[in-house]
């Protein structure tokens, strides 16, 4: 059987890997728990504080966490009019919300959350709501008939989905699934804190695509594992499980954890000579695409459509595979080749055709750029593995703005002798330039000593 996933479990947090049909790998997931990530989550909150001047209402998620709910979200409470937030929920109140999307909640701030929670399994999806039970158009009448009886009941406490997978599945299956998904949305009493989330494990089992190829599991205990749930649980991908049993871990093995060093380097190298970098902020993501080595033995026209061509699919590749979500901001090499602009939005779409999430593209502006939207739901491949740095100081400027501090204390009615302390480049900065640190000692009339550590100034 052809290997399509992996899965690799973890501890505390479980990856899996798609792989296309050369075997390289496509996309890439981590599963988390909870305590890790609480994106999916539902919970009983209460609501702590409305802020008229935002809109925005704040919650107590309990377990230490905190939500915020915007005013658009915050108006599927109510079927009439609502201008404001406090025409939505009142504070002390509570209700079932679920948590929407990642946020910097380690430095404080509150998680994204809707008071429309939607739980997708792999057969059911369950939503918070006005009652209804929907079919996928791809099942057929005999399973809807058998499903029907099963599931109508259920229905009149929220909106139940029945996805196409549950074709050629057990009736009483299925039904479990929507009995658990729907218990999930439904609080037992008004203790704060979790009411659901999926495990590692089953977010990796509900992720596995349709089709008839295999899953790799790494691990004998956790094939075990898997195999007891899918045979429970999810039967329509049991026997499409098998023990990774090759060389080193699974994941080095199909060329998943190269993947990943390349995604998270600085350049990522084009197939030409060209590269290009990406580079995410707060507000957007910006992609650089550069010629690098590509014009060898090439004509500059030629070379610029080529290095934009295989940048477009560059792009395509990693804003999957890294789950790079919101505004991108692509700036291609500027082309005057007749009929180029024309292929690369070709190659662009070409490239976005695997995506499972929808993206939309401009065209090429007259400065060479293009606009992309993904939707975003959790982090990057890059934020998830990396902390952005701190701007460091350039040695130059730190140790100009340490000589003005000395000036200025010198020059005080304080006693002592003036002491700086510096890191070693600014240090060899003002070694090189004692004419600055002669002249300090002469403006200041004091002794000045220079040594190792964090930047400061002193009288002593």
């Amino acid at each position: 059987m052809t290997i399509q996933m992996i899965i690799e479990p973890g501890i505390g947090q479980w990856r899996s890997a798609v792989l296309d049909e050369d075997g390289f790998p496509s996309s890439l997931s981590f599963h988390d728990e909870v305590a890790l990530s609480p994106v999916d989550a539902v919970f009983n909150a209460r609501v702590t504080k409305l802020d008229s001047s935002s809109d925005m209402a704040f919650l107590d998620l309990g377990d230490g966490l905190a939500g915020a709910m915007s005013l658009r979200r915050a108006k599927l409470l109510v079927k009439g009019r609502a201008d404001k937030i406090s025409d939505c929920v009142t504070e002390g109140s509570t209700l079932v919300v679920q948590v929407v999307a990642e946020s910097a909640a380690s430095e404080g701030k509150a998680y994204a959350v809707t008071p429309r929670p939607r739980l997708m399994g792999r057969y059911i999806v369950a939503e918070a709501g006005g009652a209804r039970l929907n079919f996928s158009k791809d099942l057929s009448p005999k399973t809807v008939k058998a499903l029907s009886p099963l599931i109508e009941p259920l229905a009149s406490k929220g909106a139940l989905i029945v996805r196409s997978r549950a074709e050629g599945v057990a009736p009483e299956v299925v039904a479990a699934e929507a009995t658990t998904l729907m218990a999930a949305l439904t609080p037992k009493d008004d203790k704060l804190g979790l009411l659901f989330a999926f495990s590692p494990m089953e977010q990796a089992l509900i992720a596995v695509p349709d089709g008839d190829v295999g899953i790799a599991i790494e691990g004998g205990g956790p094939f075990a594992n898997v195999r007891s749930t899918a045979t429970e649980r999810w039967p329509d991908i049991l026997d499409r499980l098998a023990l990774y049993d090759g060389d080193g871990p699974a994941f080095e093995h199909f060329g998943v954890e190269e993947a990943i060093e390349e995604a998270l380097a600085g350049k990522i190298l084009l197939p030409s000579g060209g590269w290009i970098s990406i580079h995410e902020t707060p507000a957007l993501t910006v992609v650089d695409v550069n010629m690098g080595q590509a014009l060898k033995g090439r004509a500059a026209g030629d070379a610029k459509l080529i290095v934009n061509m295989e940048a477009a699919m560059a792009v395509g590749y990693h804003l999957r595979f890294q789950d790079i979500g919101g505004l991108v901001v692509v700036d291609f090499i500027d082309m005057s080749a007749k009929g180029a602009a024309r292929d690369l939005m070709q190659a662009l779409d070409t490239a976005f055709e695997e995506d499972p999430v929808p993206v939309q593209h401009t065209g090429v502006s007259q400065f060479g750029l293009v606009e992309i939207s993904r939707r975003r739901k959790g982090l990057s491949l890059k934020a998830r593995m990396q902390r952005e740095r701190k701007p460091d100081m350039r040695p130059e400027a730190a140790a100009l703005d340490l000589l003005r501090k000395a000036r200025r204390l010198g020059r005080s009615a304080a006693p002592g002798s003036l002491v700086i302390t510096a890191p070693k480049a600014v240090c060899d900065w003002l070694d090189t330039h004692t004419a600055y640190t002669d002249d300090l000692k002469l403006q200041t009339q004091r002794a000045l000593t220079v040594g190792t550590g964090a930047l400061s100034v002193d009288l002593i």
